[in-house]
């Protein structure tokens, strides 16, 4: 009889995180390009941060986005983070309703609505919804229509599930009755 051949060899292990194409020494020189004084080279920096995950990333982006001087880069902060979560992001965008450029509100507005935290309802409903730029206050209200509506999408889910754990309850007490009956 012929032995049966060896097993193939174990597929390579597959990296859950891409390593960073840079080393440290480059790594720092990037965090440098951070405050270079061309907006450019400074948003581009911030993006190789953040896709290398650099822990640097998120405080340069809450950082540039309540204190650079380019509106067109605190735009695209917010936009950068409406694709984020948590407190650290809802208030750094909270921060910037209240920024001089009516754009960067606009961009603030629209980034809390993407992420849908309607915690922060109450703060549009004081604040820039008396906004003196039309387009903000319009935007103000989409925001809260938004969040309104998510609110209660998550109340109707959670009757239903209620209603269903209800349902399943009561047949297995039926069951659970029928099988003492006999």
């Amino acid at each position: 009889p012929v032995p049966p051949p060896p097993p193939p060899p174990p597929p390579p292990a597959i990296l859950s995180e891409p390593a960073p194409v840079i080393n440290e020494a480059e790594q720092a020189k990037i965090l440098k390009s951070t405050e270079d004084q061309d907006p450019n080279v400074r948003w581009e920096a911030v993006l190789l941060l953040d896709k290398m995950k650099s822990p640097h990333a998120m405080p340069i982006i809450f950082h540039m986005l309540r204190k650079d001087l380019e509106a067109p880069l605190r735009i695209k902060a917010c936009e950068l983070l409406s694709n984020r979560r948590g407190n650290d992001v809802v208030d750094s965008l909270v921060g910037a309703l209240k920024d001089q450029e009516p754009d960067v509100r606009l961009s603030a507005l629209r980034a809390i609505e993407k992420i849908g935290d309607y915690s922060v309802a109450g703060i549009i409903a004081t604040g820039p919804i008396k906004d003196q730029e039309e387009s903000v206050r319009l935007q103000a209200i989409k925001t809260l229509n938004t969040l309104q509506d998510k609110k209660q999408a998550e109340i109707e889910a959670a009757k239903l599930r209620y209603e269903q754990e209800k349902q399943a309850a009561a047949a297995a007490a039926a069951e659970e009755a029928k099988k003492r009956w006999w």
